[in-house]
């Protein structure tokens, strides 16, 4: 029995290395999240100081049009980049390893089929199943969050070039 517990402990071990790895970069994601978060408030409050300056009554102008267009795709930019932040928490929140209840009903049926001697063996390998399917979850679900927290990002940015340029044209907007 020692022969085969060795390797069934050292599986064991690396399935739970691993999850716990995952479930550390899933934390590193989750707290990154917060660099585009900033950046869209920041957006907005620039989105406003445009809109406060922009002369409306002008907008048959070619370079009013421009700036409204500007902002326009400003605004779609960060609708983009609201979406990818609520993605990235989305698969935070719908990833979890299997429940404490499941694993302690699938002990009881243990208990009942195997008798004490098998139970032991019989955790140890449902609890490094449990791990495999963690981390399984955790990996996709950490490498679309990253994803989404990286388009959240460039969309962003995406969003500033578009307020830049529309703060370039404010002043041939207020000459013209």
């Amino acid at each position: 029995m020692e022969r085969h517990t060795a390797p069934v402990e050292l599986r064991h071990e690396h399935f739970r290395q691993i999850y716990l790895s995952e479930r550390s970069r899933r934390e590193s994601i989750r707290s990154s999240i917060g660099t585009p978060v900033a950046a869209i408030s920041f957006s907005v409050f620039a989105l406003g100081n445009l809109a406060s300056r922009f002369d409306a009554s002008r907008l048959a102008e070619p370079t009013s049009l421009a700036i409204a267009v500007a902002a326009c795709a400003s605004v779609v930019a960060l609708l983009g980049a609201v979406y990818q932040v609520v993605m990235v928490e989305w698969l935070f929140v719908h990833h979890e390893p299997p429940r404490l209840a499941s694993l302690v009903e699938a002990e009881r049926r243990m208990r009942a089929e195997c008798g004490e001697e098998g139970v032991a063996l019989g955790m140890v390998e449902l609890m490094t199943a449990s791990y495999s399917i963690a981390f399984e979850q955790y990996l996709w679900g950490n490498t679309v969050s990253a994803r989404s927290r990286t388009w959240a990002l460039r969309l962003v940015l995406l969003s500033l070039m578009f307020l830049a340029f529309g703060f370039l044209l404010l002043p041939f907007q207020q000459v013209g």
